[in-house]
């Protein structure tokens, strides 16, 4: 009898905390990773950019303090929920050890307990809505105030610490030009040496691509590498002429392999990850320091 009322225990509490397991953590949905950066050197790389944006995006004066004065207005935000929501944590903990220590005794989970559960459930989930509701309207308020071509570019703005060269300011993907040059000199290479030495570059760009893929991700390397190797084929069996008109779709063709699909984002979600992050706060502000 004991054992069936600590299954039904664990049944119950299974079935209530499978609806707060999908409620992230009180203070989680107020902080983002590119907000939570704890070090030094993590400010500064998140700083940088922020920087290569603003410089990208060719804000003026005007725009510059709009945006300003809605990334204060999150901040503020942000604390008074932060505030709430660490009110609400300490309850979250002390409803979740009396759930533990009833499993503990291999009790039945009280309806009060339930109900108390569902309570602090609520509370979170309205706390997260409100912060959701307000950053999306601060968001689109900034949005009115940048132009079209402000709001492609934050559209394709990709986060780095140095931008390549060329009209890309703002943090774009690297274009082809580098392995362009990379397929060029393996071109270059007398037929002999290729044929030796081709499975060789071959592995050797295999392991640059699995660089910048995605933890865990699974490859079937021979195949991987015969690919690559008929590329390298097709590039070097080409002309002179058709080289340069073929070589940036050669590059492209052998990235968009290792490149998921990317998903059309509302640009709104970009300006509230990018333009109310906190750390532009002090940027605009210099920024419009130096302008006076």
């Amino acid at each position: 009898m004991k054992k069936k009322v600590w299954c039904l225990a664990v049944l119950m509490a299974a079935l209530l905390l499978g609806g707060v397991a999908c409620m992230a953590a009180p203070l989680d949905w107020i902080s983002s990773p590119a907000q939570a950066t704890t070090t030094e050197a993590g400010k500064l790389r998140r700083e940088i950019q922020l920087l290569n944006l603003i410089n990208g995006l060719e804000l003026d004066d005007d725009q510059m303090r709009f945006i300003l004065e809605k990334a204060k207005e999150a901040e503020e935000i942000r604390e008074e929920l932060r505030s709430k929501a660490e009110e609400q944590e300490d309850e979250v903990v002390e409803v979740l050890s009396e759930v533990r220590a009833t499993l503990m005794r291999g009790e039945e989970i009280s309806p009060d307990l339930r109900e108390q559960m569902h309570r602090v459930e609520r509370t979170s989930r309205e706390l997260k809505e409100e912060y959701e509701s307000e950053m999306t309207r601060l968001a689109l308020e900034i949005k009115g105030v940048l132009g079209e071509h402000q709001l492609y570019a934050l559209e394709q703005f990709v986060p780095c610490l140095i931008p390549p060269e060329g009209e890309a300011r703002i943090g774009q993907p690297e274009g082809t030009a580098h392995a362009e040059r990379q397929l060029a000199r393996i071109r270059a290479l007398p037929s002999p040496v290729f044929e030796a030495r081709k499975e060789e570059i071959a592995q050797r760009i295999l392991e640059r691509i699995k660089r910048h893929l995605p933890k865990g991700t699974l490859l079937n390397e021979e195949e991987e590498k015969g690919a690559i190797i008929a590329i390298l084929e097709r590039a070097r069996a080409l002309s002179d002429v058709e080289f340069e008109l073929e070589k940036s779709n050669l590059v492209e063709g052998l990235k968009a392999r290792y490149t998921p699909p990317r998903l059309p984002v509302d640009v709104s979600v970009r300006i509230e990850r990018f333009l109310l992050d906190p750390h532009i706060i002090p940027l605009l502000e210099e920024k419009l320091a130096m302008g006076a």
